[in-house]
This record gives structure tokens, sequence and C-alpha cells, in this order.
């Protein structure tokens, strides 16, 4: 009899491993810096000097992560 023929038994009381669920905890926070380094850039893009760009992308940052609610 070759490993081919023979049929598989699974131990009693072993159910097979599944992976566990991936939770990406801080996709709220890449997402938000993703958007704040693309604002950023905008901001620049149409003339802001760093100061205004900064205190600007300051203030979005506050707003998202919750500050204002």
């Amino acid at each position: 009899m070759s490993a081919e023929d023979e049929e598989f038994i699974p131990f009693k009381g072993h159910e097979p491993r599944t992976k566990p669920e991936v939770v990406d905890h801080f996709s709220s926070v890449k997402r938000a810096a993703s958007i704040v380094g693309d604002l950023r850039q905008a901001l620049r893009d149409e003339g802001f000097c760093k100061t205004e760009t900064f205190e600007l992308v300051q203030m979005y940052w506050a707003s998202e992560l919750g500050a204002f609610d």
C-alpha cells in the first residue's frame, strides 16, 4: 500500500489549525499619514510656506485623530 492510497485519519479531539485573522489596529493612522503627506505636498505646490503648511497639516492631523470630537 502506497502513501497515496492511505486515507488520512485525524486524531480525535484535534482540529486542523487555521491561521488567525490579521487585524491592523493602525490602519486609520496609516491612512491619515498618507493623506497628510499628500496634503503637505499639495500645499507646498500651491505656494504655502513651511510654517503655514505645518500649521494646516497639524490641524488636519489633530482632527483626523479625534482631538476635536
